[in-house]
């Protein structure tokens, strides 16, 4: 079994990872930095798309709406996947 990673979490990851190494962020590149803000930009987007989701799967939760349960649970893979 593969757990998946998500591309942004792994290069994050490795950003910090790099830095670390290196004695801290201000030794990373001005490339890696640039890199490291839009990953943690694209990592608050992601986020807030998936609380989004979690908002209404509550609601399709409330009403019963399974159908809806199922369609929320396939947005939130790709969401996940970063789709």
């Amino acid at each position: 079994m593969t757990i998946y990673i998500n591309p942004i979490h792994r290069r994050l990851a490795e950003l910090t990872e790099k830095a670390q190494r290196l004695g801290g962020y201000p030794h990373l590149s001005p490339m890696e930095l640039y890199e490291l803000f839009e990953c943690l930009d694209a990592n608050l987007n992601q986020i807030r798309k998936i609380d989004k989701l979690n908002g209404l799967f509550t609601a399709a939760w409330a009403a019963g709406d399974f159908e809806w349960l199922v369609e929320l649970e396939q947005r939130a893979v790709r969401e996940l996947k970063g789709g």
